[in-house]
């Protein structure tokens, strides 16, 4: 499994623009194959900032959905409300360790 964390600034007075266009990318992302958890946050503390967190499958995932079509797009309008230089990203390899229904008792 493949957890991504990413972190970036829009310019101010931008979110809301960024928020109508991200809003198709999430939900054609989530239907893209390997793609288990796929959201973008605002954060709360100013009006600026962004977390998205997805996971995924497998790499081979990743790397069909930085190459789709609807991605493609939402970066390219993206780009331009980007702060220069906020862009920040982590990717972690994860495997399930245990799976369950209600409550754990650790």
């Amino acid at each position: 499994m493949i957890i991504c964390e990413v972190y970036y600034s829009v310019k101010p007075g931008l979110r809301n623009e960024l928020l109508e266009i991200v809003e198709a990318n999430v939900r054609e992302t989530r239907k893209e194959e390997g793609n288990i958890s796929y959201t973008h946050y605002p954060s709360v503390e100013d009006d600026t900032g962004m977390f998205v967190f997805e996971v995924w499958r497998r790499a081979q995932d990743v790397e069909a959905h930085i190459r789709a079509e609807h991605y493609l797009a939402f970066s390219q309008k993206r780009k331009p409300m980007l702060q220069e230089g906020t862009y920040k990203f982590r990717t972690y390899e994860a495997a399930i360790v245990g799976e369950g229904d209600g409550i754990p008792t650790w």
